[in-house]
């Protein structure tokens, strides 16, 4: 027993104690436990694409503005990961539809915001200074009216360009004063075109300010048209010539009730897509430009128009902020049937005003679904492996050795190493994926291998008579080139923003430390007792 008054093998023991048993097992009554990622408890795997390629430094910023939005809307177990220069994927732990829905509405929006008067554009995002979510200010819902409320505070340049716009734009009209009307949006299409069935925009051709409350004041169509700088088109005037006019224009807007394919049937034009894919292309055989047509669905409640055009309040100017001076505090207005629908939106808007403009619009491109249940059976089939494993590692080292201590030692540090690793996994928070169980494989791999070059250092006779002490360094010389190579191996996935594979370099780097520093010192202490 004196091995165990050794300071290396009691470092041993109390890491694994500490570091290794302790979060493993006490953990999770504090939350703090081993925590699985979405490969095995279910979730959501969402890909984005952006417009158009970037450099790494405006990748970064646009993952960093979607981690944040993610993070301010409450949601756990996230990742944001960078693929290639367009390509963006996001993993969430949700797998409910209504979550999955929210989650969407949040990543999907560039978070542009804009306010128009006249069909001139006054305020844009950088000239909110500040989101005011204090109750106390006027944040939150007004349950008699329907409406929601956020307030904010404008920059210098912002207030007085707002002052010398809105100057003016209230009169008095026998006795009653009329004033003009500002419309508020979050990522408003540029140089849109919105097509519709005939009967969407004759019920919507005279719409409520309000949209909870139908009797409120009204607002005509053409106003929401020139006022968002969107062309509204019904579906029945579309013709092979009206597309031809609309080349120039950046994005179309589509009711899913019309059929593109059936409008233009004709040999000039091809039209591909699917509703299920949220997009079409039309492909002109003449001049072979392609129109992008993206589908938006009729809203559950509120009007479809708003939707198209993401136009959140319109809001009657006062005489006070048409005065001509500059006013620093102003307010975002939404309507909500209930304070649930309410919340969300206030919620989504807070988040994505807070978080910040992305660089460069983005859309979803795919959703896929890992269910609790599959995520489940890979644990079982993993333990199962490991299990397999450990017996079939242990039954080699005791043919190569016929030593029952040698080999119930290098079972016990190759699984105190995996505990050890996993223990610093929940202290930190590290979720554990694929990716991080195939790196515990690996350093299950190279520590086996490390524990026979010491093993067999010790145990060798040969021509030169060489200490103890020579034989343990001349080992460990071997075990830290292969551990340095391996090193060099791991830091260009931890660094250049390979997503899918961070977790199998973070658990490998882990083990590579624990090994070296802690496991392999001891391990070949005791060794040396042994033999």
């Amino acid at each position: 027993m004196r091995v165990l008054k050794d300071w290396r093998v009691q470092l041993w023991i109390v890491t694994f104690i500490i570091i290794g048993l302790l979060p493993l097992l006490v953990g999770p009554y504090f939350n703090r436990g081993l925590q699985f990622g979405m490969d095995f408890k279910g979730g959501t795997l969402i890909q984005l694409q952006l417009e158009k390629d970037v450099d790494s430094g405006t990748m970064s910023t646009i993952t960093t503005i979607l981690q944040d939005r993610l993070n301010k809307y409450g949601l756990k177990d996230i990742s944001v990961k960078p693929y290639g220069t367009q390509f963006i994927t996001v993993a969430v732990s949700a797998t409910d539809p209504a979550s999955v829905q929210q989650v969407k509405g949040v990543l999907s929006q560039q978070g542009r915001f804009e306010a128009i008067i006249d069909g001139q554009v006054v305020l844009h995002s950088s000239d909110l200074v500040k989101i005011i979510t204090d109750p106390q200010k006027g944040y939150g819902y007004i349950s008699s009216t329907g409406q929601w409320r956020v307030p904010f505070v404008l920059s210098k340049e912002g207030s007085e360009r707002f002052a010398k716009i809105a100057a003016g734009r209230c009169t008095k009209v026998g006795g009653e004063t009329k004033c003009d009307k500002i419309y508020m949006y979050i990522d408003r299409p540029e140089n849109a075109v919105a097509i519709a069935p005939d009967w969407v925009l004759d019920n919507e051709s005279v719409m409520s300010m309000n949209p909870a409350n139908p009797a409120g004041k009204p607002i005509k169509l053409e106003d929401l048209e020139n006022n968002s700088l969107t062309k509204f088109v019904k579906a029945r005037a579309l013709t092979p010539d009206l597309v031809r006019g609309f080349e120039n224009y950046t994005m179309f807007i589509l009711h899913p009730e019309v059929n593109l394919s059936a409008i233009l049937n004709n040999t000039e034009f091809n039209v591909t897509g699917s509703l299920e894919e949220g997009q079409f292309w039309i492909t002109d055989k003449l001049t072979n430009k392609t129109i992008k047509v993206r589908v938006v669905p009729k809203p559950n409640s509120g009007y479809w128009s708003w939707g198209a055009v993401n136009l959140e309040s319109i809001l009657n100017l006062t005489p006070g902020v048409t005065s001509g001076r500059p006013i620093r505090e102003a307010v975002i207005e939404g309507y909500a049937p209930d304070w649930m629908t309410a919340s969300q939106e206030l919620n989504r808007m807070v988040v994505v005003l807070k978080s910040g403009k992305l660089p460069v619009s983005i859309s979803l491109a795919s959703t896929n679904t890992v269910s609790p249940t599959l995520g489940e059976s890979f644990i079982g089939d993993i333990v199962k492996m490991a299990l397999i494993a450990w017996v079939m590692v242990a039954l080699v080292t005791f043919l190569r050795y016929r030593e029952p201590k040698i080999t119930l030692l290098m079972m016990a540090a190759n699984v105190s190493e995996v505990l050890i690793i996993l223990g610093i996994a929940a202290l930190i928070g590290w979720q554990i994926d694929i990716a991080s169980v195939a790196g515990v494989i690996a350093v299950v791999g190279t520590g086996v291998d490390q524990f026979i070059i010491i093993t067999d250092e010790i145990e060798m006779k040969g021509v030169f008579e060489e200490t103890i002490v020579e034989k343990v360094k001349k080992a460990f010389r071997i075990i830290m080139g292969s551990a340095m190579t391996t090193l060099a191996a791991m830091l260009p996935l931890l660094t250049l923003g390979l997503g899918l594979l961070k977790g199998f370099a973070i658990t490998t780097i882990v083990g590579l430390f624990v090994g070296i520093v802690i496991v392999r010192p001891a391990f070949a202490r005791v060794i040396e007792k042994i033999l």
